[in-house]
């Protein structure tokens, strides 16, 4: 906490205070405080004695409002700090994470995003805390935070056979990095109802505060399992009944609209700028490109997965009718 020094400069003999008179012997000392108080004058807890036991912001379960002020000690953090109306909406509605507090900016002009978001707070039991605006600044500097953070337990990755078990089309991330395309092409995911999505364990983006962000929550609905090998992982895909394909440009690449894909299939999106590794690009059954009309020659790993994606929910959509 800052400290303000204060500095007397009007009154009479101010400068003179405190020293003797002509004429005059020193004067007396005055008693020493009690050594057994503080320096506020206020006794220290006798030994054993817990001193009182204090709440830092004073909020309270399901609501109530902060006493801190800005300049006080910042939040200590246990877990993941999710930011964004959208973000911290989306997770609490999902319930698949364990959230802890909840803060938002004092002053926050109310809308039903976060009248919804302090509603399922209080349900869900967590502690609401009011506090200035600041605190959140302060506590993540570089973000829009939208005046609400919530603190909460790590993203809870599926497992493989989750994706395996269930109907539809599975994506699969190739070393994607960037977390704004990350969060993008998931949230595309989503909307399109995908089965799962996959990633590899070692050089590739994780579920992030900023990837939740970025998706505006949408990952914390989906079922996105981490594997090892991303090779094992195909083959176990392909067995259960579904066409493993690759988007990406180069020799052997065929335009999606003007192939016949199979489905359910397994679309695989690689990284930006290299695309599809060697390794990976060796398993797919087929591999297609979006044809490029205009003055660009490609799109990001995003944009382009995003389009492929519906794509395959209209051809999903098509063969259900057939059915």
């Amino acid at each position: 906490m800052s400290t303000i020094s204060l500095s007397s400069t009007s009154g009479p003999n101010r400068s003179n205070r405190g020293r003797p008179e002509p004429g005059r012997g020193p004067r007396p000392e005055r008693p020493s405080r009690d050594p057994r108080k503080g320096p506020a004058g206020q006794r220290p807890p006798r030994e054993g004695q817990r001193p009182p036991r204090q709440r830092p912001g004073g909020g309270e379960k399901g609501g109530g409002r902060s006493s801190r002020r800005g300049g006080e000690t910042p939040f200590t953090i246990k877990g993941e700090l999710l930011f964004g109306r959208n973000a911290v909406l989306e997770s609490l509605g999902a319930g698949r994470r364990v959230p802890t507090r909840l803060w938002v900016a004092e002053g926050l002009r109310q809308d039903e995003r976060v009248d919804r978001i302090v509603e399922l707070a209080r349900t869900n039991e967590v502690l609401v805390e009011t506090v200035p605006r600041t605190m959140l600044d302060d506590q993540l500097p570089d973000v829009n935070h939208q005046g609400v953070l919530l603190e909460s337990g790590r993203y809870p990755y599926a497992d493989l056979a989750d994706a395996i078990d269930r109907d539809g089309t599975v994506l699969v991330l190739d070393h994607l990095q960037d977390p704004q395309n990350f969060g993008t092409l998931l949230r595309a995911a989503d909307a399109a109802g995908v089965a799962g999505v996959i990633i590899p364990s070692d050089r590739s983006a994780e579920i992030s505060p900023t990837v939740v962000n970025a998706s505006s929550g949408a990952v914390e609905h989906l079922s996105i399992a981490t594997v090892p090998n991303l090779g094992n992982a195909l083959e176990k895909l392909e067995a259960s009944g579904r066409w493993v394909v690759g988007l990406d440009g180069g020799p052997g690449s065929q335009d999606l609209f003007d192939t016949d894909v199979p489905t359910p299939a397994v679309l695989i999106v690689g990284s930006e700028g290299s695309g599809l590794t060697a390794n990976i690009r060796k398993r797919c059954q087929l591999i297609v490109s979006l044809p490029m009309r205009g003055h660009v020659d490609s799109l990001n790993a995003a944009t382009a997965g995003s389009i492929a994606l519906f794509d395959l929910v209209r051809r999903e959509r098509a063969d259900s009718a057939v059915e």
